[in-house]
């Protein structure tokens, strides 16, 4: 979980923490310390020193030594991390230059490098600042899911990892293995110890069923009363009246035009907006969004003179220089955003390139809700590869299936009465889930099927778009099949009925009678 707020806490004055790095680098430079070496160590000192300075900074040690790693090495092949190495070599550059000119008479260059140094101190500060609101917003909306999922008792398995972990690919293995294979793998145990599967018969195939309700329906129960954390409510928050709307608009304008961002290939306007919404927990950017319309005012203003001219060129630089911290802030979320969707899918190991883009689709977003749903998405994933994996060596009589019918749960449709939906058109577009009361099915396979159908009952706009939001919303009734080819058994060994139990017993499945397996090859599917 995040730490407290700092923002109230004693910050030593310029002088001291100038002296403070002059100390650094001078026991670095006595030491011949190679120059990417020496950055390196220069900013690890430089966050240990300034953590104060930093809001929502994590209180586990782990957590904070996680924040450095990223920092200073994981993130060095990202080309968000070039503005990092240019501020950071600027920063002591600058220092070189002012330990020179200490104790001399040109107190005026010492000023103007003295402001310089500060000015690359705050740039570092505003990044390590996006670095840290990223990560906790990450982290904490991820323990929500599984508190969601999983109640009280995951709470503790969630700080576990976070005590004994950066968040890095090490964490997010574990996290997966806990959460998603563990349960995954006692899910498919207790379904088989309750009898939820389906044997049936179609044709020359016995069909194996599972349904993805089954494997869910042991994380539905209710989920506890869950608290906010400041970051998440910061965030939520960010766009809700008037003042912070005003302020996202400015920073996402910022970021669009300012000269700091490093916009990546591949990125959308909506995931810099994305950015700008947690750049946007950072309270100064309503001061900035303030600054911004007061400096504009004065310059429109204006009447002229050198004097004005130089007034203006004043607004023109501070503003500028609340750009750059904007764009300083952004580019530590951008990065810790790029780090963590790179080390989860490294986590993950395995899958396909379907797979990858609706996972990334996913995670970019770290909201909960999309959270949510990558939770559910990986447990398909997960269970689908554990039926694959019992299958190994029996591929030449089994065939693995994932059927997926898209559908709508009552309670929604229900809603849908009030605007002009009727027991003769609800039938003609969904159908009963013959294993779920809760919802029904959608009869056409595509969204132009629904269409035509819709156009045909000369449905009302507004009936219309509702249900193809109800269709787009990605509800879908999954079932995991397991075809056992009684033709290829046939072809193997004479004993039909024991080899059918042989391949059953993988998945968990006591030996059928002979009674039981005769009953459920003259039984056709359903």
């Amino acid at each position: 979980m995040s730490g407290a707020n700092q923002e109230n806490s004693q910050v030593p004055d310029k002088d001291k923490r100038i002296d403070f790095y002059l100390k650094i680098l001078g026991k670095l430079k006595e030491r011949s310390t190679l120059r990417e070496v020496l950055e390196r160590e220069v900013f690890l000192e430089f966050i240990k020193f300034n953590n104060n300075r930093i809001n929502e900074y994590p209180l586990l040690e782990k957590q904070q030594s996680g924040i450095i790693s990223l920092l200073c090495r994981r993130s060095l092949d990202l080309p968000s991390h070039e503005f990092v190495k240019k501020t950071l070599s600027e920063f002591i550059l600058m220092l070189g230059r002012y330990s020179k000119l200490l104790g001399g008479k040109e107190q005026n260059s010492l000023d103007t490098i003295k402001s310089k140094i500060i000015n690359a101190e705050t740039l570092l500060i505003k990044t390590v600042q996006g670095v840290v609101y990223a990560s906790c917003l990450v982290s904490d909306n991820f323990e929500e899911v599984t508190l969601r999922h999983f109640g009280e008792s995951a709470l503790k398995k969630y700080n576990t990892l976070l005590e004994q972990f950066e968040m890095n690919t090490e964490f997010w293995q574990e996290m997966i293995a806990q959460f998603i294979t563990q349960e995954v793998d006692s899910s498919l145990t207790a379904m088989v110890a309750s009898d939820k599967y389906a044997l049936t018969r179609d044709k020359s195939y016995l069909i194996l069923r599972f349904l993805f309700d089954d494997v869910t329906g042991r994380f539905s129960s209710e989920s506890p009363g869950i608290d906010k954390t400041r970051i998440q409510t910061s965030f939520e928050d960010v766009g809700l009246d008037e003042e912070s709307a005003e302020a996202l608009k400015v920073t996402f304008r910022s970021l669009l035009e300012g000269s700091v961002f490093i916009k990546t290939e591949g990125m959308s306007p909506e995931n810099i907006e994305h950015i700008a919404r947690i750049v946007c927990i950072d309270p100064a950017t309503i001061q900035f969004s303030k600054d911004v319309k007061v400096a504009m005012h004065e310059i429109h203003e204006g009447v002229g003179g050198d004097a004005d001219n130089e007034k203006e060129e004043e607004l023109a630089r501070n503003i500028q220089f609340s750009q750059d911290q904007i764009g300083a802030c952004a580019i530590g979320v951008s990065m810790t955003l790029d780090i963590v969707v790179r080390e989860f899918m490294i986590a993950l190991k395995t899958f396909t390139t379907q797979d990858e883009k609706i996972i990334e689709s996913f995670l970019r977003k770290f909201e909960v809700e999309s959270l949510d749903r990558l939770f559910l998405y990986l447990i398909e994933i997960k269970f689908s590869e554990l039926l694959k994996k019992k299958m190994v060596g029996e591929e030449n009589k089994l065939l693995f299936r994932v059927l997926k019918r898209r559908r709508s749960c009552i309670k929604d449709i229900a809603e849908l009465e009030a605007i002009g939906m009727t027991k003769i058109r609800k039938s003609r577009l969904w159908l009963r889930d013959s294993s779920n009361a809760d919802w029904l099915i959608f009869k056409q396979k595509s969204a132009k099927e629904l269409l035509s159908e819709m156009q045909l009952l000369a449905l009302d706009r507004d009936l219309i778009t509702a249900i193809l939001k109800l269709y787009e919303k990605g509800d879908f009734k999954v079932e995991f099949l397991v075809l056992i080819s009684l033709q290829a058994i046939a072809k193997v060994t004479k004993d039909i009925r024991g080899k059918l139990n042989e391949l059953l017993m993988l998945f968990g499945i006591g030996a059928q009678s002979e009674e039981q397996i005769l009953n459920k090859l003259k039984n056709p599917a359903e």
